[in-house]
């Protein structure tokens, strides 16, 4: 598994989908009316969720918000799952970065750990951080997809990090498993009420205990 993975869309090139037309100059035409029709799904699929939550959403309401048919929804989709984990890793992107290096690893971790924090408590965040552990319980292969696209990227951002400090590597992966997973975790549980605060005074407990 490539450790620089980044979210990825299940469909390479949805305009290549489309059968060109047979004059050239006309391939143009339909490969927009594809993209549009992409966007506008993602967009209604994306507002929906935010309204209705995971087990809310069916493919009937997103074609109906998007003004497209059921088909053509299914022709890059082949499942409900499938389109929600596209979406939530099309916005993963406003989540997954890297730690920076200033040369001082406990303020680089804490500060990445608050936006974290400040990211899944707001609102858009965490109904979003809800919907993702809705749909990671609904079928393995969409759990997998979204734990390479999100939750792996998460972990790895961290190690990697401590792995440029001289952290040792099994120190590394055990430490960001307990900051990224004891973070996202306690929002899960609490919700928005958890505080940056919170997350990063978890996070300095744990940096600080590998430099000491």
């Amino acid at each position: 598994m490539s450790e620089t993975r980044r979210s990825v869309s299940f469909v390479a090139d949805y305009g290549a989908m489309t059968p060109p037309a047979t004059p050239a100059q006309d391939t143009a035409a339909p490969r927009r009316r594809s993209e549009k029709s992409r966007v506008a799904i993602i967009a209604a699929t994306r507002d929906l969720l935010l309204e209705r939550g995971f087990d809310g959403l069916s493919i009937e309401a997103v074609a109906a918000r998007a003004g497209v048919g059921k088909q053509t929804i299914y022709r890059w989709w082949p499942s409900r799952p499938v389109l929600v984990a596209d979406v939530l890793l099309e916005d993963a992107h406003e989540i997954l970065v890297p730690v920076r290096d200033t040369g001082d690893l406990v303020d680089d971790v804490v500060s990445w750990v608050g936006k974290l924090a400040a990211t899944l408590t707001s609102a858009r965040g965490n109904a979003m951080l809800r919907i993702l552990t809705v749909a990671s319980m609904e079928h393995e292969d969409t759990a997998a997809r979204l734990r390479a696209g999100f939750g792996d990227p998460l972990h790895f951002s961290v190690r990697d990090r401590l792995l440029a400090a001289a952290v040792d590597e099994s120190r590394a992966e055990s430490a960001a498993e307990a900051i990224v997973g004891g973070v996202v975790y306690a929002i899960q549980r609490e919700g928005r009420s958890y505080s940056r605060t919170r997350a990063q005074r978890t996070a300095r407990l744990i940096v600080e205990s590998l430099v000491s």
